[in-house]
């Protein structure tokens, strides 16, 4: 469960509103066994959790496509988990600023650090920036791999059958007008988060 969070760059957190349910996406962190969620200060989402509303977090990896020989036999080769329960703010604005920083370096390992790092979260920016942490108590893992499930009456069908390998990767870094040729860009091989944990 834990190699799916920490491999997953976005969660989608999902709750219950007086209007209906709502799904939003997020960037997020594990550590240990607790989960950090980010986002503004007004934003439905922090304001409902951190009230104590029940969400569900959950995150899926496609690992590829499934093709069998007969069109109902086609499926995808997926890893993905939920995680059940309630969330808590983190009220400290120093406390947040930190989180937020380090929410920033489990996306891009290394951004704060080095001669070339990226400014910290400010106390102000911390005021404005919800941090929300949860318990991985109550999860669920669903996975699928392998091949089709063909019948053996579609043996002879002439079609190609198989595993369709799929890789999220990270391009070449293009930078901003300001930034030019000056400093050197983050390694995409850093942001292989399948070798990050």
């Amino acid at each position: 469960m834990p190699t799916i969070l920490d491999e997953a760059l976005t969660v989608h957190v999902g709750f219950g509103t007086d209007d209906g349910p709502v799904v939003i996406p997020t960037l997020h962190m594990r550590e240990g066994n607790r989960l950090f969620l980010h986002g503004s200060v007004h934003g439905r989402f922090m304001s409902a959790a951190a009230a104590g509303t029940p969400v569900c977090v959950t995150a899926t990896l496609i690992d590829g496509l499934i093709l069998g020989r007969a069109a109902s036999h086609h499926s995808a080769a997926y890893r993905s988990v939920m995680v059940f329960g309630r969330a808590t703010a983190i009220e400290d604005v120093e406390e947040r600023a930190d989180a937020l920083a380090r929410i920033v370096e489990c996306v891009v390992p290394g951004r704060l650090s080095g001669p070339h790092a990226a400014r910290r979260p400010s106390r102000e920016e911390a005021e404005y920036t919800a941090v929300l942490t949860m318990p991985i108590e109550e999860f669920s893992i669903k996975t699928r791999s392998g091949f089709a499930r063909d019948e053996p009456k579609d043996d002879a069908v002439e079609a190609w059958a198989g595993f369709i390998p799929f890789a999220s990767t990270a391009g070449t870094p293009v930078p901003d007008s300001i930034t030019g040729t000056r400093f050197p860009a983050p390694d995409p091989a850093v942001l292989d988060r399948t070798r990050q944990h």
